[in-house]
């Protein structure tokens, strides 16, 4: 058995990358990773509004990289990695194809993409594109949660589904000894007194951000010296504006377009995950900051209790005293080395050399 990973867009969010990479390497079975790479349409020149220009834009694209794809060699198992990219499953040729759904929140969360023009077109072009995830023969979730959604929003028969979850690298994402870490939380320029409190990820709508903002701005106004650091994408303008109303925007650092050591240096040194998201498909900094012994904080929702609920305090996503409560917890239980062996000890069970057999377990099912 031979399998192709395909991938769309190669400079796609760097988590999907790390999750591309690993399976690549762990995965027991001979494989090969295939991108099919866009080029920039004619229809770039064209003036027109900018959340039109953003659909007319990925249509075209996805009509190129399906001609691209049509002309891929057949192989045994194709695996599309991003369901987002599920578009190239009708014109694959492959003796089984395989699909992994990491969440469908633009379907789930309806009334935050009702708010703009561009977030509208842009629900309706994820479901059109999602639509043909129907084509693949199996399609693996990372949550019981996700299973449930596609069977729901859908219609997918449940007998096509199999969940397994997200793994980690746990080679890389390590814990540090303590005097380590208290060196390397001072070359960041963490101050001694002050807990640092960190957010990796994208500054989509459902990840709450503003909950983390005023959860920073509760903890800083109720005496805690506190540093948010934000991993993964620089703060935009609304979110700039609103830490400057919550007189919190001198206590934020911003890790933006970080390669994966940097990112790993910030799990290891940082007090405490903060994650509100109003839904996960699975939540994969969750799991990273855990393999380094940092706790996390979750939002009360689906995929984030069914998986990390029985080491990750919660709080509903709104409850901004009860997140800096949370938060305040965690920070103190992890001051112990014991505990935060423990939280690394529970991530294990998600290293991906695991999670590969796993996943080689669904291709070799009929």
């Amino acid at each position: 058995m031979h399998v192709t990973l395909l991938r769309a867009h190669p400079q796609s969010a760097p988590s999907m990358k790390r999750v591309t990479q690993a399976m690549h390497h762990y995965l027991p079975v001979p494989c090969e990773i295939r991108y099919v790479s866009p080029r920039p349409p004619a229809i770039l020149r064209w003036r027109v509004p900018a959340a039109a220009i953003h659909v007319l834009y990925v249509l075209c694209t996805q009509r190129y990289l399906q001609h691209l794809a049509a002309r891929l060699p057949r192989c045994d198992v194709l695996h599309l990695v991003d369901h987002s990219e599920s578009f190239l499953l009708p014109v694959t040729s492959a003796n089984r194809k395989v699909v992994t759904c990491h969440d469908l929140i633009p379907l789930v969360l309806e009334n935050i993409y009702r708010h703009s023009l561009s977030r509208q077109l842009g629900r309706w072009l994820y479901r059109t594109t999602v639509k043909h995830i129907a084509c693949a023969d199996v399609i693996i979730t990372c949550s019981r949660a996700t299973a449930s959604d596609l069977e729901r929003l859908l219609s997918i028969p449940a007998q096509k589904v199999k969940t397994v979850y997200n793994g980690v690298d746990t080679g890389f994402f390590t814990l540090l000894p303590d005097d380590l870490r208290q060196r390397k939380r001072e070359t960041l320029g963490f101050q001694p007194h002050e807990t640092a409190i960190l957010h990796a990820g994208s500054n989509a709508p459902y990840k709450n951000i503003p909950a983390v903002l005023r959860t920073v701005a509760h903890l800083r106004h109720s005496g805690h010296p506190v540093r948010w650091v934000k991993a993964g994408q620089s703060l935009p303008a609304p979110y700039q504006r609103l830490a400057r109303e919550l007189d919190i925007a001198d206590c934020i650092q911003v890790e933006a377009d970080i390669d994966d050591i940097r990112l790993r240096d910030l799990y290891q040194s940082c007090d405490v995950l903060l994650f509100p998201s109003w839904r996960e498909g699975f939540g994969l900094p969750v799991l990273e900051s855990l393999a380094c012994g940092t706790p996390a904080v979750i939002a009360d929702t689906p995929a984030l209790n069914e998986w990390a609920g029985k080491v990750c305090p919660g709080a509903p996503p709104s409850d901004v005293p009860s997140l800096a409560e949370k938060v305040l917890l965690s920070v103190e239980e992890s001051r112990s080395p014991v505990a935060r062996a423990r939280l690394r000890e529970f991530a294990l069970q998600f290293d991906w050399r695991t999670i590969a057999r796993q996943i080689a377990g669904v291709y070799a099912q009929e």
